[in-house]
């Protein structure tokens, strides 16, 4: 069972060829890809602007993107080989809840959809759903109260009893 998708052991930084970073839609809880922060980090990129690395987890066989999608597509644009990235071990699942509180307090800004969509990505998986609404405000870096009225749009029977901690 995931308890947290938090980093806890000291980063890995490499340098992992693009090609070799697996995106799977689930990890990617913006409610869209924003082609003008894509067009924007291509020209700062272009004119040689650090950039943080990209989040992946590695199962032993795959890399999961699961921060910076909006960098990843600019690096491509580019046409970039390779990115400076933070491994962390973990396959698409930690990649989907890592995810879900990613871009909270660095990069383009996420909107009330934004995280709507994250909230929800927890509130539909069978196990995620069974947590509190303060750990899926946690875990998804909103609070409780908003967890709380996006599981009631979703569940209108389960909300009284989740918002407790209680199993659904």
């Amino acid at each position: 069972m995931l308890a947290t998708a938090e980093k806890t052991a000291a980063p890995i930084l490499q340098d992992i060829r693009l090609e070799d970073i697996r995106i799977d839609a689930r990890a990617q809880p913006r409610d869209h890809l924003n082609t003008d922060v894509v067009q924007k980090y291509m020209e700062d990129m272009g004119l040689g602007a650090e950039f943080p690395p990209l989040i992946v987890f590695h199962d032993g066989a795959v890399y999961w993107l699961a921060d910076g999608f909006h960098r990843h597509y600019a690096a491509q644009g580019l046409g970039l080989v390779e990115f400076r990235c933070e491994i962390l071990h973990g396959g698409v699942r930690e990649a989907i809840l890592f995810s879900c509180g990613a871009n909270s307090a660095h990069g383009y800004a996420r909107s009330n959809a934004d995280k709507r969509r994250a909230v929800s990505r927890l509130l539909e998986d069978d196990e995620w759903r069974c947590w509190s609404d303060r750990e899926i405000a946690r875990q998804c870096r909103v609070s409780d109260v908003f967890v709380g009225k996006v599981r009631s749009e979703l569940f209108p029977l389960s909300a009284n009893i989740s918002r407790q901690g209680r199993k659904v």
